[in-house]
């Protein structure tokens, strides 16, 4: 899910293939847009610009948690006494809360940590349970992320970051299609080489750059989160769901459950058969979800320092 927009875009299903293929690598060409959607290049660009120009899209540069010193994850539910926003609004002050939303179900909030280390991590869960009005807090930590629309997928592979690397990355955070002239220039380097350190950032999986695009602004009237517990075929059932087109985030976990998803989709008919189908995965022994009602705070990316 992202934050802001809350306007309502009219998609077909061209735009959404074209928004599937930006979210798997926003600084596609024109010529492979065309390509792919079967489309000439100009139709491309223009249904592009009209994307970007609705105010629902944005392609973005998403950089790597590691590059931040951030290795420790952990998904947190939380139960209130009492009024939740203001909790809710407590935690996503904490630098460590990437994403905080209200919700409905046996949980009040959830609320994604991303920390320096295991102590930390530990040290802001304990915050929690100190806030007024909590109640209880059940903590899944994450093992490994195995879909994120933003999240670098594949394996990161450290990388020594000078100066330019970083001044990079933090133009791609901004924009993630500023070209490879525009980068070099801003940065003091040729185009061949802006673009030979950008393609090498990409390749460790340093950076990511894809669409965000608002859940409302597709219609998905349905966003849920799902707690899964497993049985001994866990590797086959998670790798079943990770598949599944409207699954848009799954982790692993030790804790509270196995693994944690995100779905998605335009009714709660939808979602129910969804459900249905995801308990009926060989492998799955239980289903826990809830429904998403207010995004509180949704930020991945820290400031990069020079």
């Amino acid at each position: 899910m992202a934050d802001g927009a809350e306007q309502r875009a009219e998609f077909d299903d061209v735009d959404l293939a074209l928004l599937a293929h930006l979210r798997h690598d926003g600084r596609a060409t024109y010529e492979a847009l065309s390509r792919t959607l079967g489309l000439s290049r100009p139709s491309a660009r223009a249904r592009m610009l009209r994307l970007l120009e609705s105010g629902v899209v944005r392609i973005v540069g998403v950089v790597h948690p590691s590059v931040f010193g951030l290795d420790a994850y952990a998904h947190v539910a939380v139960t209130v006494r009492g009024p939740v926003l203001t909790v809710a609004e407590q935690v996503a002050a904490m630098e460590d809360a990437v994403f905080v939303s209200v919700v409905a179900g046996e949980y009040s909030l959830v609320a994604e940590l991303r920390s320096q280390t295991q102590a930390t991590l530990a040290g802001d869960i304990r915050l929690i349970c100190a806030l007024p009005g909590v109640q209880r807090v059940d903590t899944a930590v994450y093992t490994e992320i195995l879909k994120d629309t933003f999240f670098p997928p594949g394996l990161y592979q450290p990388t020594v970051l000078d100066e330019l690397d970083r001044r990079l990355l933090a133009l791609l955070q901004r924009d993630g299609r500023t070209s490879f002239a525009d980068l070099g220039e801003a940065v003091g380097l040729s185009t061949s080489a802006a673009r030979t350190r950008v393609l090498r950032l990409q390749e460790s999986g340093t950076v990511h750059v894809g669409a965000r695009v608002h859940p409302g602004a597709l219609g998905m009237a349905q966003v849920l989160g799902v707690a899964l517990s497993f049985d001994d075929r866990a590797d086959e059932a998670l790798e079943t769901i990770r598949r599944m087109t409207q699954v848009d985030y799954l982790a692993t976990a030790i804790g509270r459950c196995d693994a944690v998803c995100t779905i998605m989709n335009h009714s709660a008919e939808g979602v129910f058969q969804l459900l249905e189908t995801i308990r009926a995965v060989p492998g799955v022994r239980s289903v826990e979800s809830y429904t998403h009602l207010r995004l509180v705070r949704e930020s991945y990316d820290r400031p990069l320092t020079f």
